[in-house]
C-alpha cells in the first residue's frame, strides 16, 4: 500500500506540475492574445486616421480640380467655336492660294515663251548684224583691192566710216549678247520665283 500511495503521490505531484505548466501556458497565451488585440486596435486606429486624412485630401483635391475642369471645358468650347468660325475662312484662303498658284504657273509659262521668242528675235538680229558687217567688210575689201589709187584717195574717206561701222557692229553684237544674257537670267529667275515652294 505504501507503494501505491507513493505512486499516487507521484502521480498527484506530476499532475500538479502538469496543471501548473498548462496554467502558465494559458496565461502566456492570454497575454499574447491581449497583446495582439492591442496591436490590432492600434493598427485599426491608425487606419481610421489615415482614411480620414485621405478623405480630407481627396475632398481638397476635388475642390481644387473642379474649377480647373470647368476652365478646361470652357477652353474646349471656345476652341470648338473658334474652329467652326474660322473653317470657312481657311477654306477660302486655301482655294485662293491654289488659284494664285495656278495663275503664277500660267504667268511663268507665258513669260518663258516670251523670253524664248525674244531670244530667237535677238539671235536673228545678231545674225543679220553679223551678215551686214560681213557684207560691209566685203565691200570695203573689194573697193580696196580694185585699185591702189582709189585706196589712197578714198581710203581715208571709207576707212573711217568702215571702222565706225565695224565698231558699231561690234557694239551691236556686244549689246545683243548682253541683252540675250540678261533675258536668259530673267527667265531663270522668273522660273525659280514662279514655282511655289511646296509644289
Amino acid at each position: 500500500m505504501t507503494t501505491m500511495s507513493v505512486a499516487m503521490l507521484l502521480q498527484h505531484s506530476e499532475l500538479a506540475e502538469t496543471n501548473r505548466l498548462i496554467l502558465i501556458f494559458i496565461v502566456l497565451l492570454a497575454v499574447v492574445i491581449l497583446g495582439m488585440g492591442i496591436v490590432f486596435l492600434v493598427i485599426a486606429m491608425k487606419a481610421m486616421k489615415m482614411a480620414k486624412e485621405l478623405s480630407a485630401s481627396a475632398e481638397e483635391f476635388k475642390q481644387k480640380m473642379l474649377p480647373l475642369l470647368d476652365v478646361a471645358a470652357e477652353v474646349g468650347r471656345t476652341s470648338r467655336d473658334l474652329l467652326n468660325e474660322t473653317a470657312p475662312k481657311i477654306k477660302v484662303i486655301t482655294a485662293n492660294f491654289v488659284e494664285t498658284s495656278e495663275t503664277l504657273k500660267a504667268t511663268s509659262r507665258t513669260a518663258k515663251s516670251v523670253v524664248e521668242h525674244c531670244d530667237v528675235t535677238i539671235a536673228d538680229a545678231n545674225l543679220r548684224a553679223q551678215r551686214q558687217v560681213a557684207r560691209v567688210d566685203g565691200m570695203v575689201t573689194a573697193a580696196l583691192n580694185t585699185t591702189a589709187e582709189v585706196v589712197e584717195a578714198v581710203g581715208q574717206g571709207l576707212k573711217v566710216p568702215a571702222q565706225r561701222i565695224a565698231v558699231l557692229a561690234g557694239q551691236a553684237r556686244n549689246f545683243a549678247e548682253t541683252f540675250i544674257a540678261k533675258i536668259r537670267a530673267r527667265r531663270a529667275a522668273a522660273e525659280e520665283s514662279a514655282e511655289p515652294p511646296f509644289i
